[in-house]
């Protein structure tokens, strides 16, 4: 009997200690859980991110929130329960957590309770990654955030526009017209203070430092832009590449394009009588060089190329793409050949001219003047009145019915002092229209994997491929006009998307838009829209990867928001200890 009592006592200590033992197996498992999750929250909500060893508030109360939401005090009748987030010295969070147990059979042993402690730390990591910015800059850019459409058209419209100089950039120069050689005059929408442009520059670098703070010495990042309005300046990047997909460009076996142009066609003792106005074909062996060339449509003047492109071959009137069999222009990964279909053109606006009788009524003409616009050939008496229905008169130039922005910027790794460059440059301005489909375009081609600009996207010696991510930012939706010359020439008269039906432009540009959206999350190319309006409008909802990822507001600080929100997505949020 006291044998078996003795054996008592200890198979009951034996009991004690395993039935103990596993309320302090669950309770140690969820304060683990517990800390994990404050750390994970804390370190999502870091706003500081110095090596200051200072732990911000607001990380601080959203990692205790986080962990009194997963371990209540007073569960398995627990006391004691702290929990303290801390800064870890390259700027990520690491915390304790302590809570103590009360026992139930081993107080028989004198031992009324145990302390158990958990430790945890969360990292906010960034993977190698390449960011397309694809940022509209056009005219109502330079409205307020919260400037409604009809507030900002009156404004863009009316204000008075104004002239810079294009920056230099060692091309040749030495034109005298408008087109847009580096160092010649270009204009722009003046900025309303805190305008859109500005709150986007801020958003940009709001982006590069919450990135940039993620990341750590090994994380390989690269950044690339495109502006655009119904153009793209990507003519530098694509003859970095290769002159030759370029029409004209040097080792191109094409030199000729047609345009809207127009020929002295009769004369007397040296004074011109009559235009004729007809497609012409051009010559482009100089131009698409980027060195003066005479204009053949004047006397005595050079012409100059901005860099802006004409788009290449499409099928027009079309408002389905079957994503594996793209037209030329909305293929990203389509190589140039000899077929002049495939190469791009110099957009060449000089040469550009309406047909009519005055540029007020443009593109509408009197029969008198012009025939079929679809014909092509009427010669008639020059109207002195209107001595220049060029597409640069000057009405046109500061409409923004012909423009040519900031050249695009390949993908490489970039400080912030260059990143803040690039936006804040003498030509990073707002004018022109809204065409979504010809930004999509150059950005998908810039970041494809499989394109001709591969090479700037591929992965770094030894690592996997990046992660490829396009912020796409707009403050309107799809605009398109009969007067724009752009990049598929003039809608009026080469009609190359509308096919000649007008009514359904605007459908034809969102199509192609979408098409390309979907063709970049083909290449898994990760999308994010930006809309500068109370809500995203369907087409960037529909271009983003998720409906998450499409994003709406109406103010400067909601833009900055909006962006680093982005950059927090795009970074790795992980436990590590």
């Amino acid at each position: 009997m006291i044998m078996m009592a003795g054996m008592m006592f200890v198979l009951a200590c034996f009991v004690g200690c395993a039935i103990d033992a596993a309320r302090f197996y669950v309770v140690n498992s969820r304060l683990q859980q517990a800390c994990d999750a404050g750390a994970l929250a804390g370190r999502r909500a870091m706003t500081d991110t110095t090596l200051n060893g200072i732990l911000d508030a607001v990380a601080t109360a959203q990692a205790q929130s986080f962990f009194k939401n997963n371990f209540s005090s007073g569960w398995f009748g627990t006391t004691g329960v702290t929990f303290t987030p801390s800064k870890t010295s390259d700027g990520q969070l690491s915390a304790s957590a302590q809570v103590t147990v009360p026992t139930v059979i081993m107080r028989i042993l004198g031992i009324n309770s145990v302390s158990l402690t958990a430790t945890c730390a969360a990292r906010l990591d960034v993977p190698d990654t390449d960011v397309i910015f694809v940022l509209d800059t056009t005219g109502s850019m330079a409205c307020l955030p919260g400037d409604d459409d009809n507030t900002c058209n009156n404004y863009a419209g009316s204000a008075g526009k104004v002239s810079y100089l294009r920056p230099l950039d060692g091309s040749a120069s030495g034109n005298n017209s408008m087109a847009g050689y580096p160092g010649s005059t270009a204009y722009y929408v003046p900025e309303k203070s805190g305008s859109r442009i500005s709150a986007l520059r801020t958003a940009v670098l709001s982006f590069y430092d919450t990135l940039t703070a993620a990341s750590s010495a090994q994380t390989h990042i690269r950044y690339g832009f495109v502006t655009y309005t119904s153009t793209v300046n990507a003519g530098r990047a694509v003859m970095d590449i290769s002159p030759k997909y370029i029409v004209g460009g040097l080792g191109s076996p094409n030199t000729n394009w047609t345009y809207n142009a127009r020929s002295i066609s009769l004369s007397l003792l040296g004074i011109p009588l009559a235009y004729t106005y007809q497609p012409v074909s051009e010559n482009l062996s100089v131009y698409a060089t980027g060195l003066p060339t005479p204009d053949p449509t004047k006397i005595g003047v050079n012409s100059g190329w901005a860099g802006c492109l004409e788009e290449r071959y499409t099928t027009p009137g079309v408002t389905s793409f079957n994503i594996n069999a793209l037209p030329y222009d909305l293929d990203p990964d389509l190589v140039p050949t000899s077929d002049i279909r495939t190469q791009w053109k110099p957009m060449w606006p000089d040469v550009f001219y309406l047909r009519n009788s005055s540029t007020s009524n443009w593109p509408y003409v009197s029969a008198s003047y012009y025939n079929n616009p679809s014909t092509g050939t009427t010669s008639t008496l020059l109207d002195f009145a209107d001595p220049n229905p060029n597409i640069l008169n000057p009405s046109l130039v500061t409409s923004g019915y012909v423009t040519c922005g900031k050249p695009v910027s390949r993908l490489s790794t970039m400080t912030r002092a260059q990143v803040s460059a690039y936006v804040n440059a003498p030509d990073f301005k707002p004018i022109g229209g809204t065409y979504h489909d010809t930004g999509m375009i150059w950005g998908t081609r810039l970041i494809s994997p499989t394109g001709i600009f591969a090479n700037d996207t591929a992965p770094w010696p030894g690592r996997t491929a990046p992660n490829r991510v396009i912020v796409f930012l707009t403050d309107g939706a799809m605009a398109p006009d009969l007067r724009i010359y752009g990049m598929y020439g003039n809608e009026y008269y080469d009609r190359r998307v509308s096919g000649g039906d007008f009514s359904n432009l605007t459908n034809y540009h969102i199509q192609r838009f979408l098409a390309e959206c979907s063709a970049a999350k083909a290449r898994n190319i990760n999308i994010w829209t930006v809309s500068i309006a109370t809500t995203a409008p369907a087409p960037l909802v529909s271009c983003a990867t998720s409906n998450s990822q499409a994003l709406a507001t109406t103010s400067g600080t909601g833009l900055s928001a909006a962006f680093t929100n982005i950059a927090k997505q795009v970074s790795s949020l992980r436990i590590s200890q």
